[in-house]
């Protein structure tokens, strides 16, 4: 997520950092967060795209035979479509491609060698009212699943209401209430409606959401920051300024991702795979509206399992060794 955080910048656009933090726990989610902002899009932005190209190379099942990598293409573009005095609508789409190759074979013997899409089509409306209130509404309708499309793609979606009450002097720290559904949820899989609650205020160098089911802790100084993310999906991430736009970047992240494989025994049963991501490396940030990150790193505590539950596709899945990986990533607002 585009970062809006810049040297000199005045308190309404620290708030809007805290907040695109947030995002980066659940991609999923990350328009909802971007839409809390309580301060209407400046007039030169009506596009934001971003990308990001990542390889795993192939990494043995250690207990049996054969091995897997993995390679991933994500993309997502948004449009301003509807710009008003207090009223805003966002046009959203994305699209994803996974490529699993390998000869490793799961618990059950199937192969989860294939070619994973996952498409979405959305709209995010928002209402600002002044003094830090903002309400809105979001729903995606998504495609997700095996190729080829017209066999193993199957349609779904996902939608959220969501509102901030500002507090304090002119909206400065706010209640963020959201309430998401998804029937496909990651990490609560049996719940399909998620509630969001949390308190968001600054206090000197820290910027904090704090509530459930996660938190932000952010600390910021001139050349460097770093983020805490605590919840489901934990993380550590910081950079530091070298020069100029340049900047060294280092990450920690649980990450889980899931697929639906056509031949699956059961309609609800997911692909997935869990494992922790360390990576460094280097940041070109160009302002607020353009960021650049080339990074590597190594994925550790892998296990690939098939379930509807995720704890059970963790619990019963193969293990797999440790695996280098690499990351070009880049977002833009225009």
């Amino acid at each position: 997520m585009l970062c809006r955080f810049i040297n000199g910048q005045p308190p309404a656009a620290m708030r809007a950092t805290t907040l695109l933090a947030l995002a980066a726990v659940a991609p999923a989610l990350e328009d909802v967060f971007t839409a809390f902002d309580p301060r209407p899009t400046p007039p030169e932005v009506a596009w934001r795209a971003s990308a990001d190209l990542r390889a795993y190379a192939e990494a043995d099942d250690r207990d049996g035979p054969g091995g897997i990598a993995i390679d991933r293409q994500a993309a997502g573009l948004s449009w301003l479509g509807v710009r008003g005095a207090r009223d805003e609508g966002w046009l959203n789409l994305r699209a994803a491609r996974t490529a699993i190759d390998g000869e490793a074979r799961l618990a059950s013997g199937a192969s989860p060698e294939g070619e994973y899409l996952d498409a979405g089509l959305g709209a995010t409306w928002k209402r600002l009212l002044g003094d830090g209130h903002v309400v809105g509404a979001m729903a995606t309708a998504t495609l997700d699943g095996e190729a080829p499309v017209a066999d193993g793609m199957e349609w779904g979606g996902t939608a959220t209401v969501f509102g901030r009450l500002g507090l304090g002097e002119g909206g400065r720290d706010g209640l963020l209430l959201a309430l998401n559904y998804d029937a496909d949820r990651v990490i609560f899989g049996d719940v399909p409606v998620l509630p969001l609650v949390a308190w968001q205020g600054m206090r000197g160098p820290w910027m904090l959401v704090l509530g459930v089911p996660f938190s932000v802790v952010t600390y910021r100084q001139e050349d460097w920051r770093a983020t805490a993310v605590l919840g489901p999906l934990p993380s550590l991430s910081a950079d530091h300024r070298i020069h100029g736009p340049l900047r060294v970047v280092g990450e920690a992240r649980w990450t889980r991702q899931q697929w639906r494989r056509d031949a699956r025994a059961e309609g609800d049963d997911r692909l997935e795979l869990s494992q922790w991501e360390w990576t460094g490396g280097l940041r070109l940030a160009f302002g607020p509206a353009v960021q650049f990150d080339l990074l590597g790193g190594a994925a550790t505590a892998r296990r690939l399992g098939e379930d509807e539950d995720s704890a059970d596709a963790r619990r019963d899945g193969i293990a797999l060794e440790a695996a280098p990986f690499a990351v070009l990533r880049g977002r833009i607002a225009f």
